[in-house]
């Protein structure tokens, strides 16, 4: 859930598409935004083939709302949008994930929660000698 102040709306269609591109956004820094090198440096991740770049059918499902309280500070009373989806979500997934796994003794992992990561993270809560 999202909720942004955007001042006066000109256009809720555009509104709407700020608020959810936000949101996929900081989702996708949580779970798959990362440049990866090699052993001598070179980046793996170099184009849009090799960098993970989601989907709408990746994400799971929101609902984006706006309040309108317009500004004295421009003529037309319009504020920036998208920005509570964008600063929430990246942390709201991540804290999921650890929440998901806290049961485990799983209590950080790097962003961006990768499934190898998160694997490694299960197998080393798991401890030495764990099957699987």
């Amino acid at each position: 859930m999202a909720v942004d102040d955007c001042g006066r709306i000109l256009n809720p269609l555009l509104v709407e598409g700020q608020q959810h591109g936000g949101i996929a956004q900081g989702v996708s820094q949580a779970l798959y935004e990362l440049v990866d090198y090699d052993a001598d440096g070179n980046p793996t991740t170099a184009n849009l083939v090799s960098y993970t770049i989601p989907s709408a059918a990746d994400l799971c499902a929101f609902e984006a709302s706006t309040t309108e309280t317009p500004t004295h500070l421009n003529p037309l009373g319009a504020k920036g949008i998208g920005e509570s989806g964008t600063i929430g979500s990246t942390p709201a997934v991540h804290n999921a994930v650890i929440d998901a796994l806290s049961h485990l003794g799983v209590r950080h992992i790097d962003m961006p929660l990768t499934p190898e990561k998160v694997w490694r993270a299960i197998r080393g809560a798991a401890g030495p000698g764990a099957a699987g």
